[in-house]
C-alpha cells in the first residue's frame, strides 16, 4: 500500500492544455494592479524597518543568510500573487475564447482581464516607479558617508582664545545640516535595509557599493510577480490535467461497476 501511495504522490501531474484569448500588455486593468504590487512594496519596507534591526548580527554567516532570506521571503509573496492573477486571467481567456468560438460578442473590457505574457512585467515596472524616483537620484549622488563629531567637552572653551589649542580642533566644530540628499539616502536606505544590514554601517565602501545597486537591489522582491504570472498557463493546464485525471478514474470505476454487475446478472442467469 504505501509503495503504491509513494508511486502516485512521484507520478507527475498531467497537463492539458486548452486555448485561451490573449489580451494586451498594456490596458485599463494594468494600472489598478500595479497600485496592490505598489502596496506590497511599501509593506515590504515596513517589514524590512521592523524585523530589519533584528537581523544585524556579528556573525557574518548568519547575517547574510537571514537577511536574504528576508528578501526572499518577500519575493515568494509576489510571486504567488502574481502566480494567482496568472491563472485567473488564463482562465477567463478560455472563456472569451469560447465565446468566440461559438460566434457570440464579447466586450473590451473582457479583453483587459485575459492573459498576455508580458502583462506581470508591465505591472511591475509601474509598481516599480515610487521606488526608483526614490533610488535612481540617490544612486547618482550617493558619496562615501563620512561621519562629523559635533561636541566638545565644556572646559575646552575655556581655551577658545588659544589658536594653538583650537586651530587642531576645528574639525569637532564643522556644522552638519540635514539636506533632501541625507532624506533621500535615508528613505533609500530603508528600501535596501537587507542588505544595508549585510554591508554593515561601519563598512562605508560596501555601503557606497549598495547605495549605488540601491534601484536594483530596491525591486529586487518584485521580480517574483511578472516570474509568477508566467506560470499561468501551466498552473491553469495542471488544473485540467486534474479534472482529466478525475474524470478518466470516474469512467473508470463506472465500467468496473458496470463489469460487476453484468458478471452478476450473467450468473443469476446461469443459476436459474
Amino acid at each position: 500500500m504505501q509503495d503504491q501511495a509513494k508511486k502516485t504522490k512521484n507520478k507527475k501531474r498531467p497537463l492539458v492544455f486548452k486555448p485561451y484569448a490573449k489580451g494586451d500588455a498594456f490596458d485599463s486593468g494594468v494600472l489598478k494592479r500595479s497600485l496592490k504590487v505598489m502596496a506590497y512594496f511599501f509593506m515590504f519596507a515596513f517589514l524590512y524597518v521592523i524585523a530589519g534591526s533584528t537581523l544585524q548580527f556579528g556573525n557574518v554567516v548568519l547575517r547574510v543568510v537571514l537577511n536574504l532570506l528576508m528578501v526572499g521571503v518577500c519575493a515568494s509573496v509576489v510571486y504567488m500573487d502574481g502566480a494567482r492573477l496568472g491563472e485567473s486571467e488564463v482562465a477567463y481567456g478560455e472563456i472569451v475564447y469560447a465565446r468566440q468560438q461559438a460566434g457570440k460578442e464579447t466586450e473590451a473590457k473582457d479583453k483587459t482581464r485575459c492573459f498576455h505574457p508580458l502583462k506581470g512585467v508591465t505591472i511591475a515596472l509601474i509598481a516599480a516607479v515610487p521606488a526608483l524616483l526614490i533610488t535612481v537620484p540617490h544612486a547618482i549622488t550617493a558619496v562615501k558617508q563620512t561621519y562629523y563629531l559635533q561636541q566638545l567637552p565644556g572646559w575646552v572653551s575655556g581655551y577658545s582664545n588659544q589658536a594653538e589649542v583650537m586651530a587642531p580642533l576645528k574639525y569637532y566644530s564643522r556644522d552638519m545640516q540635514l539636506t533632501a540628499l541625507d532624506i533621500l539616502r535615508m528613505v533609500s536606505r530603508v528600501l535596501i535595509f537587507p542588505f544595508a544590514n549585510i554591508a554593515t554601517v561601519d563598512n562605508t565602501d560596501a555601503l557606497l557599493v549598495m547605495d549605488r545597486l540601491s534601484p536594483l537591489l530596491s525591486c529586487l522582491p518584485l521580480v517574483g510577480f511578472p516570474l509568477g504570472y508566467l506560470t499561468g498557463p501551466r498552473s491553469r493546464a495542471m488544473v485540467h490535467g486534474d479534472i482529466n485525471s478525475s474524470n478518466k478514474r470516474a469512467q473508470r470505476k463506472q465500467r468496473k461497476a458496470m463489469k460487476a454487475r453484468q458478471a452478476r446478472t450473467a450468473k443469476k442467469n446461469e443459476l436459474i
